[in-house]
């Protein structure tokens, strides 16, 4: 229903409104992203990460136009670790394990957005507009990473008599494990443009889930 909502707001936008004499414009934003996901079972994390986006837009007049693009997030790391001492298995013939393990992975997350939407501007001064951009973007999550296992099985009988030690060591590495999906995203800009070009720097948050990718850029537009 939501993006029922929004084509249809796009649609009366762009109604009966006219077209300026150069309503095409691409917009190239190198920035830095900040993510807002936090978890409490890592012990470390680097949720910043450099990024860059690609803009599309038509202005359909002087205040309003829609636009297309596809932003590169950035990555999110994250180190687990968790030691397990003492952990005991108790079977119906009185056999007991008791288990020491020894846990590590790094893993990684890269995320890009492929967006349509609004940008809503007003004039501040000559050649400086400053404005809002919202809409709905499909983002799509690439995982990565590798963990390991060790430690040791130790077999005791009913009388608690040591019976045997087992090492063990296994490890695990995945690549591509994807998951996308769609959000909102909104955000600010403000513009200072001379002829066919222009600066803009722009905040945008992007909604993950239950997470947010906040996009900090400075963007070149070319009007044509």
């Amino acid at each position: 229903m939501k993006y029922t909502t929004f084509v249809t707001l796009i649609s009366l936008a762009s109604a009966g409104v006219y077209a300026e004499e150069k309503p095409l414009y691409l917009k190239a934003s190198p920035g830095h992203t900040e993510f807002n996901a936090e978890n409490s079972y890592a012990v470390r994390e680097d949720l910043r990460s450099t990024g860059y986006a690609f803009t599309l837009g038509y202005r359909v007049n002087n205040y309003i136009a829609i636009e297309g693009g596809m932003t590169n997030l950035g990555n999110i790391h994250r180190d687990y670790e968790y030691n397990v001492h003492g952990l005991e298995w108790h079977f119906d013939y009185d056999d007991v394990l008791i288990e020491n393990s020894n846990y590590k992975s790094k893993q990684e997350a890269e995320y890009e957005s492929y967006s349509i939407g609004l940008a809503v501007r007003a004039p501040i001064q000559q050649h400086l507009n400053a404005g809002i951009r919202l809409g709905v973007h499909q983002w799509c999550e690439n995982n990565s990473g590798r963990s390991e296992d060790s430690g040791t099985r130790s077999w005791y009988n009913g009388d608690r008599e040591l019976q045997d030690v087992e090492p063990y060591y296994t490890s695990y590495s995945w690549n591509n494990e994807k998951d996308s999906g769609s959000n909102p995203y909104y955000g600010a800009e403000v513009n200072w443009a001379s002829g066919d070009w222009g600066i803009n720097l722009e905040h945008t948050v992007y909604e993950i889930q239950e997470d947010k990718g906040n996009f900090s850029a400075v963007g070149i537009t070319y009007s044509f």
